[in-house]
């Protein structure tokens, strides 16, 4: 199967280093991006992007999932096709806390993280490439428990609540590293009961890889310690739409002042207390870019990309032989601007017109967005 798209008003890479590339078009064969600027005119699918802007498909760093497309926190169905309709493409588990019921017990969490990730893998919920599955750390787990998790597939661990016992929550990281598995930890104060706060003195004694929500998950922790986290640590900033905006701000500015945007990432932390947003990543992405002088590709990039290379993850980018996970906006009717940049600069969120995941179609108009300005046609040969 192939797609072409033309008239591809700007392209966003999803690279810091490079945001924005000359072209005008993309071949996509068999679900990956085969060629930019293009000279092929055939395929089985053609898009006529009529001008927009075209995108990685945006990554969600920070959802709490439970199985399929079903949010128990919410009891709302459909919720990852609706966040698809948001030009979300891709969803990185933060654990799977809100399944009713769920026990404590180690042997619970492992069997919880093995089955989340395996089901969320065998089945794309709404179409969307959900990596779930991940562990949430206990003080009595050890390095056994991790291998066994590890050799199931699980990618990722977090601690939800701090281990007192600061060794062995340091072993824990350090077993998880010797796997090449990505360690989180909730940052800021108590998110669900019995959930004990954490703060800056932890990250830096413990050592994890990401600080999820640093601007809070919904409270953040002390505004010395966000910048001790900035300053004094290397671990990537995970800002949140289900957080304190004026701290993402300031993280966000902090970050940019030292040359370190590639630490940032962008998400919403839902389903959670907060709801459901299937904008969600178009909203922080459009707080950040109106509150901030980073510009809205560098945003961008953040929300795809850079969140991509925290992960591990194939896609994120456009490049070729990347996955063609893609997405087409642009400004919004009645906007006074007229590109999605240009939307994203002025602090509104821009229009999802078309998003396709693996080269294919999955949104031909987002039910969730304003219309664009402009349109695109898609003839199916």
């Amino acid at each position: 199967m192939s797609t072409l798209v033309t008239n591809i008003g700007r392209i966003i890479t999803g690279r810091l280093e490079e945001p924005i590339l000359d072209g005008d078009s993309v071949y996509i064969e068999n679900g990956k991006i085969r060629e930019l600027g293009t000279t092929i005119t055939t395929a089985d699918t053609k898009i006529d992007a009529g001008g927009l802007t075209l995108t990685p498909g945006l990554i969600d760093s920070h959802i709490h999932p439970v199985f399929g497309d079903y949010t128990p926190r919410q009891q709302t169905l459909g919720w990852c096709e609706s966040y698809l309709h948001g030009g979300i493409t891709s969803m990185i588990s933060n654990g799977e806390p809100h399944l009713p019921g769920r026990p404590d017990d180690v042997e619970s969490a492992k069997s919880l993280a093995t089955l989340a990730r395996k089901s969320l893998a065998n089945d794309r919920p709404g179409g969307v490439k959900v990596r779930g599955g991940t562990l949430i750390l206990d003080g009595d787990m050890t390095e056994d428990d991790i291998e066994d998790v590890h050799r199931e597939g699980v990618e990722r661990l977090k601690f939800l609540m701090p281990v007192e016992e600061r060794q062995r929550a340091r072993n824990l990281v350090s077993w998880g590293h010797e796997r090449d598995m990505i360690v989180l930890m909730h940052c800021g104060g108590t998110s669900l009961p019995g959930v004990k706060s954490t703060d800056a003195e932890m990250f830096v004694d413990i050592g994890p890889d990401i600080a999820a929500h640093v601007n809070g998950g919904p409270t953040p922790i002390p505004d010395d310690e966000v910048t001790k986290l900035v300053t004094e640590t290397e671990i990537v900033l995970d800002l949140v739409l289900a957080g304190n905006q004026r701290v993402a701000v300031d993280v966000l500015e902090m970050a940019a002042d030292r040359d370190e945007l590639n630490r940032i990432q962008i998400g919403t932390d839902t389903p959670s207390g907060t709801g459901v947003t299937p904008l969600g990543v178009l909203l922080e992405a459009a707080t950040l870019c109106g509150m901030t002088d980073v510009s809205p590709e560098e945003v961008l990039c953040l929300a795809t990309g850079t969140t991509a290379r925290h992960h591990g993850l194939d896609t994120g980018r456009i490049e070729e032989g990347r996955p063609a996970d893609l997405t087409l906006m642009g400004a919004p009717k009645g906007s006074a601007a007229e590109t999605a940049l240009e939307a994203l600069d002025a602090g509104s969120y821009p229009a999802i017109a078309t998003v396709l995941v693996d080269g294919e179609v999955h949104v031909d108009g987002s039910r969730n967005t304003a219309p664009a300005k402009q349109t695109t046609t898609i003839e199916h040969t």
